[in-house]
């Protein structure tokens, strides 16, 4: 409308800042407008826009009317809410989620799912005091979102509330984030678990998740409450293997970090504050478009990623030039900058040059291979840590690889953090022995062995395989006794095999009404030919695939296909693949959260991703009797039968198998007790279409002995081999070789020897004292050290390093055993909890010692010794030799430090 020489578009009219400003127009025109503020003011929430920022709105309408028709098969599960009674937030909500949600959740909820999400993120914003001073983007994108990363979504957000809401609605935004995290300590700490990432709900009942989970749940737990957060995440450590996930939220106007499930006396604390100065990229997901002010290093329509890492260290602009040989710039290269972590150069960030040929990243001061490819051709550079200077390629007619040998590979520098106030941590540390205590009260409402026992008996099962069962469900075993009390005799043997052929984490979250369909259903039809029961319970009865979460796709499955088509499958089951290729849309760019869909969620929309897809042919398979799985190598999907595994193409003309070949590995360590270990100090890699894509032999038994044979694809391979030093570098050895079809290539492992030697860093205080945990007498370091040496360890058990120092140390428990020194756990004073048992620590070696340094004479000993500035960073883990001379010394996260370890104590006892 336009009033005088004044145009207003009502509804965006602002509410006070721009109400101000109209004091000094003149008296009709101010009256008139001072009577569309207050309309305006009185707009009811029925009509009140969610999106006031009308092109944002236009944007996400448009990008809404796209996803509808993605998901047209699932157009009445997904769409009909919006035949209710709903406001004007209420719809804008919807469209903004169904616009940018991924194929996954399509697949997965309903409308109603999803139109309570809006609702409870409103009512959060509604309820506490600081709902209103959220903006509109931060809201959108921060809070409104159901999804933080890969989770199995659940009801977490209603639930949340619910039992957050009183706890925390008189406190500060600040406040009440410290408290939320308090919270989620008292519902989960951590402890490692698979790659699937469980669901915030699932998370609570098992009450442990490893940093992925704890971050996802934090973060979730956060939105319930209308706190704005965000998962954020170091894709890889540069300094050590393994990576990490936290969590931001946003506080009147600022970002800042936290630990899940890991509280803090303040924000911007955490024990991965000292680490993340080493790190070379940290991630975080924003669900929909967005246009905020952080650098964003993958931008689409319906998501960004963004790069934090100015936010926590000193970082560099590593640029990228790639010509061709003449010199000019080549436009779309993919390049991939991989870091060295569990010895392969893992890609921290993927971008692609622009017309000049250039890109560029954000990245901190640490080596990277830059790998440069583009159709099928490739090149590639090393970036030198310190170096500012453009990472020039040349991209030729052929692919040229980076030169065969031995390289240094440097991490960014280790930088000291100030030391936080004492009285707080204190104080703190009380608070977490409280919640310790709530947690262990929920833990002892799990069903105890005596009952596990008396089921058994009732249900006439083996008792020994369902008190594991039991044991291994935590929060859930509620569903999995409903199962078992459900079976019949003639269904017992094939339900526990069920249940033996499911995963330590779907015991975790599967419903007794999935175990009960599957069971049912497998009857239905049997084997297509003659199997072993390990092979008929691995690759048919198991409804377990891949990473996915379980659904009941098998009775699904037999609904969906006639029994015509059903017996074609089974005559061949390249008619699967056929089926599967004529009416499934692969599509790879919808799903870019990397959550598989369910196989029916597949048939319902008729389009899936390359991964969903191979899923959904295993799942077809074996819901009509024929043997299929992922292969572990390549996850490439394979049918059984007479002449064994036969892979499937979905891209290939030809269905003849691959050539194959064998690769035979050798031990060439010069240490015959040494046994290398795939993706700690070593890994192979396929070259296919430009790049090297690492095989996945993790779990494979028979790499545990040499020589291990391996039946490989015939082609061109890559040999990465690494030996992490004590202060984060990594001696690399790169090498090549090719499989050809029906030979042998004999290929060694030899780790490169460090010329790092054991040198006296200071002088042990062995008359520091502590408290022997199994004694409670007071005794001297010096009681234990022997003619060997000694290793001494102050630990925090309830924080993540610990616990990945622990597990460490059980994987070389022989060796350290065989050493025969003695190795002392010490806890760091105020960190000990009431709960804490050294029996939970399971399969170390015999010749530990557990203390407490109730006085703090052990971290000051070594402190001391040490020259370690600021506050330690537990753990702080030394070596003693005989003389009582630290020669080698660990604070803070690392991974593999056992096999440091074992270095050397190898040193001392030459």
């Amino acid at each position: 409308m336009e009033i005088g020489n004044w145009k207003l578009e009502i509804e965006f009219f602002p509410v006070l800042s721009d109400f101000l400003k109209i004091i000094t127009m003149k008296p009709f025109a101010l009256a008139t407008l001072l009577i569309v503020f207050i309309l305006q003011s009185c707009q009811s929430p029925e009509t009140k826009h969610l999106i006031a920022d009308k092109s944002y709105r236009i944007l996400v309408h448009q990008q809404f009317l796209i996803q509808k028709e993605l998901a047209a098969g699932r157009d009445s599960a997904l769409f009909s809410v919006f035949d209710q009674q709903l406001t004007t937030a209420e719809i804008q909500g919807l469209e903004f989620l169904y616009a940018f949600m991924p194929l996954s959740d399509m697949a997965m909820n309903d409308g109603d799912y999803y139109l309570a999400q809006v609702k409870s993120a409103l009512e959060a914003r509604e309820f506490f005091s600081w709902g209103s001073r959220i903006p509109e983007d931060i809201f959108l994108h921060f809070v409104l979102p159901y999804r933080v990363n890969n989770e199995y979504t659940d009801t977490a957000r209603q639930v949340f509330f619910a039992e957050l809401k009183h706890r925390i609605k008189d406190m500060d935004m600040a406040s009440a984030a410290l408290e939320v995290n308090h919270w989620c300590h008292e519902k989960v700490v951590y402890k490692s678990t698979d790659e699937r990432t469980s669901g915030p709900l699932t998370t609570v009942r098992t009450a442990f998740g490893r940093c992925g989970e704890e971050s996802t749940f934090t973060a979730a737990a956060m939105r319930s409450v209308g706190i704005p957060a965000r998962q954020v995440y170091t894709p890889r450590w540069a300094h050590t293997d393994d990576n990490h996930a936290w969590v931001e939220v946003w506080i009147d106007g600022k970002w800042h970090f936290l630990g899940a499930c890991e509280p803090e006396p303040a924000l911007n604390m955490g024990w991965f504050a000292e680490p993340v100065k080493r790190a070379m990229m940290t991630h975080t997901f924003v669900f929909g478009k967005y246009n905020g002010q952080e650098e964003v290093i993958e931008d689409k329509d319906n998501y960004a990623r963004l790069n934090l890492l100015k936010n926590y260290t000193d970082t560099k602009i590593l640029p990228v030039e790639v010509t061709n040989e003449a010199g000019e710039g080549i436009e779309d290269v993919k390049i991939e900058f991989g870091l060295y972590n569990y010895a392969e150069f893992y890609p921290i960030t993927t971008q692609y040059t622009n017309g000049q040929g250039f890109c560029s990243v954000t990245t901190g001061f640490g080596d990277l291979m830059v790998h440069a490819s583009l159709g099928g051709r490739s090149a590639s550079a090393l970036a030198a840590a310190n170096s500012n200077d453009t990472i020039k390629i040349t991209l030729a007619e052929h692919s040229v690889f980076f030169p065969e040998g031995e390289y240094l590979l440097t991490p960014p520098a280790k930088q000291a953090i100030a030391a936080t106030d004492t009285a707080l941590t204190q104080a703190n540390n009380r608070r977490l022995l409280q919640e310790d205590s709530i947690r262990s009260i929920y833990i002892a409402t799990f069903i105890d062995s005596v009952s596990s026992v008396k089921l058994a008996n009732e249900t006439g099962v083996n008792a020994a395989a369902l008190r594991n069962f039991l044991a291994n469900s935590r929060g859930n075993w509620n569903e999995i006794a409903t199962f078992v009390k459900s079976l019949s005799p003639d269904n017992r043997t094939t339900g526990m095999d069920l249940l033996a052929n499911i995963s330590g984490k779907d015991l975790h979250d599967i419903q007794a009404s999935t175990l009960s369909n599957h069971l049912r259903a497998v009857k239905n039809y049997q084997p297509v030919a003659s199997l072993s029961g390990d092979d008929y319970n691995r690759y048919i009865l198991s409804p377990r695939i891949g990473r996915e979460f379980v659904t009941p796709w098998r009775s699904f499955i037999h609904k969906h296909f006639t029994t015509a088509q059903a017996e074609a499958f089974r005559e061949n089951p390249l008619n699967i693949r056929a089926w599967i290729s004529e009416n499934i849309t692969l599509d790879t760019i919808n799903n870019y959260y990397g959550v598989p869909l369910s196989p029916e969620g597949i048939l319902q929309l008729s389009r899936a991703d390359r991964y969903s897809r191979d899923l959904l042919f295993v799942a077809i398979g074996r819901s009509f009797g024929i043997p299929a799985r992922l292969e572990p190598a390549t996850r490439r999907p394979q049918f059984m039968n007479a002449s064994g595994w036969n892979d499937v193409f979905f891209t290939r003309i030809s269905d003849k198998a691959i050539p194959r070949g064998e690769i035979v590995l050798q031990n060439l360590s010069a240490d015959k007790d040494f046994i290398p270990r795939y993706y700690i100090h070593y890994t192979l890699a396929r070259y296919d279409n430009g790049r090297f894509i690492t095989l996945d032999y993790e779990t494979d038994a028979s790499l545990m002995n040499f020589p291990a044979s391996l039946s490989v694809d015939t082609g061109f391979y890559r040999l990465i081999t690494g030996n992490r030093l004590s202060d984060g570098e990594v001696l690399c050895g790169i090498s090549y070789f090719r499989v050809a079809e029906g030979k042998k290539q004999s290929i060694g492992i030899k780790t490169a020897t460090p010329a790092e030697k054991s040198g006296v860093i200071g002088k042990a205080d062995l008359t520091a004292g502590f408290t022997v945990l199994e004694t409670d007498n007071k005794e001297k370091l010096s009681t234990f050290a022997g003619s060997k040496g000694i290793i001494i360890a102050v630990i925090d058990p309830a924080k993540e390093p610990t616990k990945h120092l622990m597990e460490d140390i059980k994987a070389v428990q022989t060796q350290l055993e065989q050493w025969g020194g003695k190795i002392i756990f010490v806890v760091a004073k105020d960190k000990l909890t009431r709960g804490f048992t050294p029996s939970v620590y399971r399969n170390i070696p015999s010749t530990a010692v557990f203390g407490y340094d109730d006085n703090s004479e052990v971290a000051t000993a070594i402190s001391t010794a040490c020259s370690i500035e600021g506050a330690p960073q537990w753990p702080v883990v030394v070596v003693v030799n005989k003389a009582g001379e630290i020669i080698w010394k660990s604070e803070g996260y690392r991974i593999g430090l056992g096999d440091q370890l074992v270095k050397q104590i190898s040193l001392i006892t030459k």
